[in-house]
């Protein structure tokens, strides 16, 4: 029989992140940035620094950490505190070629391997197969487009596998980011999913409008990381995501609006003698972020 995989949970919760916690995703790099990532380009210093973890503490309280680790210079591996998400890099000829991610939410554990296909040296296409210790089963198609050297779009489409019969697949739904730039910055982001008309799952569209801007001329950290991991990694932990790192620069003002809400917010950034953000607090006591770097 078909069966939900715990997966769809992720953008449940979205819906009630956005309809039902307004103050959360005002956070900015709070909630839009712990595993953010980006082209590597940088910017406001020629110093590369590596990312040895993020800590974010929100607007409840709440704090988790995420921990980078590296092998002879390359990313392999991000985790959590809560161990809730993780993920571990692969590398062939310098260009992550495998990409495996473990989410749990305490009761449900689903890993997804992933395939990352190139052409000459651009990436193109990530294919994954995912797994639930229920025994669900799902694949998982990212396909990125490029404008002007950018990442424009990420679209994942999910497809599970019925249980009861292997051969029968269907449509669980579609992610898409939609991601414009003013300069090497970010200016507009619009998430939306669409879902199936037909059951098991058949939900509204879920439609996130954001817009940053008031950029700093600093490094964005997050987007020193591999630009697949940063791809791959925006559409896990929506409250992460990563999209706001394929920006040279931190923003300093963000304005997110779903549902007939919108919501804004403003960030001081505390820098370090490299020009890389060491702490960034959120206006109105959302929240703020600590960063540490490989020393």
């Amino acid at each position: 029989m078909k069966k939900i995989p715990a997966i769809l949970t992720l953008i449940l919760s979205l819906v009630f992140l956005f309809s039902c916690e307004p103050s959360r995703d005002e956070n900015g790099d709070f909630l839009f940035g712990v595993n953010q990532g980006g082209s590597g380009s940088g910017g406001g210093t020629t110093v590369i620094k590596k990312l040895k973890s993020v800590t974010s503490k929100d607007d409840t309280g709440e704090i988790i950490t995420y921990n980078y680790s590296y092998l002879a210079g390359k990313l392999v591996s991000v985790t959590t505190s809560d161990n809730s998400i993780s993920y571990s890099l692969f590398y062939e000829n310098n260009l992550i070629n495998k990409m495996d991610i473990v989410e749990d939410d305490g009761s449900i554990t689903t890993t997804t391997k992933f395939t990352v296909t190139y052409n000459n040296g651009k990436f193109i296409e990530a294919n994954g197969a995912g797994s639930e210790n229920t025994g669900n089963k799902f694949t998982n198609k990212i396909t990125p487009t490029y404008t002007n050297n950018k990442i424009s779009k990420i679209i994942s489409k999910m497809v599970g596998i019925d249980t009861a019969d292997p051969t029968v697949l269907y449509d669980m739904f579609t992610v898409t980011s939609d991601i414009t730039y003013t300069g090497n910055n970010i200016a507009t982001w619009k998430f939306s999913t669409a879902f199936p008309l037909t059951p098991p799952i058949s939900l509204p569209p879920i439609v996130i409008n954001t817009t940053l801007s008031d950029y700093d001329t600093k490094t964005n950290p997050f987007n020193t990381l591999p630009e697949v991991y940063n791809i791959i990694s925006s559409l896990y932990g929506f409250d992460t995501a990563a999209v706001t790192g394929f920006s040279a620069n931190n923003y300093r003002k963000i304005t997110v609006s779903t549902q007939g809400d919108t919501q804004s917010a403003t960030y001081i950034y505390t820098y370090d003698a490299d020009n890389y953000p060491v702490k960034g607090v959120a206006s109105n006591n959302l929240g703020t972020l600590t960063f540490e770097y490989v020393k």
